[in-house]
């Protein structure tokens, strides 16, 4: 006793080729999809953001974000307030840092991959070191630790004085949140394979 006939056996075989079809299309979608994204969040100076990442015992995926949100990875960048290179380092900064590292680079080698993006994680790892909280550190990388310290201890800002619950500036507000979905994209793009929930 046949169970299909040779109709029904068609029907399922174009089922089965559509599903394949189907199948293949949303692989290389998603393929696609992860190429696109990794073409706008890219992973350049790869050897210098591991090197530093291990160095200052830093997420690589923050060290990018924060190169992605500062620079756009131009290294040649210079923003209005004379910040400069791809993490945007001013030259005040840079010198501040130097007296603790008790070198001497003239302020022109911030233009330099290794020099910005070593010193940029230097600062980024004494940021969190003394405020712990990712929103309080990156806060302090945009607006400065002077601004920062006010905050904490308006109790209108922050509770207890270790989290902001409200960043006054507009520019760092939107500076933090640009750098945290920065690196949950680095994370999902690079690190955790997480590419169908890009979007």
């Amino acid at each position: 006793m046949k169970v299909f006939n040779n109709k029904g056996m068609n029907l399922i075989k174009n089922i089965l080729i559509f599903l394949s079809v189907i199948f293949v299309m949303v692989i290389l979608y998603g393929i696609g999809n992860i190429n696109f994204y990794r073409s706008v969040y890219p992973k350049k100076y790869e050897d210098i953001v591991n090197e530093v990442s291990i160095k200052y015992n830093l997420k690589p995926q923050l060290i990018y974000a924060v190169i992605k949100t500062e620079s756009n990875f131009d290294p040649n960048a210079k923003s209005s307030a004379g910040a400069v290179g791809l993490m945007q380092i001013t030259g005040d900064t840079f010198s501040w840092l130097q007296s603790i590292t008790k070198e001497n680079i003239d302020a022109m080698y911030l233009y330099d991959p290794y020099i910005n993006i070593n010193y940029g994680a230097m600062f980024l790892s004494m940021l969190r070191e003394k405020y712990y909280s990712d929103e309080v550190m990156l806060s302090a990388y945009n607006a400065g630790m002077t601004p920062v310290e006010r905050w904490l201890k308006d109790e209108n800002l922050s509770l207890l004085g270790e989290q902001l619950n409200y960043i006054p500036y507009k520019e760092t507000r939107n500076y933090v949140k640009k750098v945290i979905k920065s690196q949950e994209m680095y994370e999902r793009l690079y690190f955790k394979n997480n590419f169908w929930r890009l979007t």
